[in-house]
């Protein structure tokens, strides 16, 4: 486990670590920037200093996020930055919201702050506020929201 943690803007991480740009594929997301999870690109990332990888993955809050490090759990993609990241040091940069997706309806719903997923859990409902009825809703607390 890392000793610091620290959190940064999208901007404030291309800024600070640069990422360089992937001239292995004509296009690639993050303008260019980002490195598959297979292949010939994959192989290029584990080539490079561990300090000048980092992972772009799905959190447990079903954000998007850009970590420090090479990691494989939820991972999307990887990046290497010009400048190397600290020893000791998870470096998080949120690059997607948080999403509630209804298995109920099949609706998405932007959940920035988790609010329609801990309220439906903690009530034990699997619906979202498109299909739960009013008294539902009532009773989760989003009745006026």
């Amino acid at each position: 486990m890392s000793a610091n943690f620290i959190e940064l803007t999208e901007e404030e991480w291309f800024n600070t670590y640069k990422p360089i740009k992937n001239n292995l594929v004509e296009s690639s997301s993050f303008d260019g920037h980002m490195f598959e999870t297979y292949g010939e690109e994959v192989e290029f990332v584990k080539a490079q200093d561990e300090n000048r990888i980092w992972m772009l993955g799905d959190g447990d809050d079903g954000g998007m996020y850009i970590w420090s490090g090479w990691g494989f759990v939820n991972r999307i993609g990887y990046f290497v930055t010009e400048v190397p990241f600290p020893d000791n040091t998870t470096i998080q940069i949120q690059v997607g919201v948080p999403w509630y997706y209804c298995e109920s309806c099949d609706s998405e719903w932007e959940d920035q702050d988790n609010i329609i997923r801990d309220a439906f859990q903690e009530a034990d409902l699997e619906k979202c506020p498109n299909c739960a009825t009013i008294e539902e809703l009532t009773l989760v607390g989003l009745e006026t929201q």
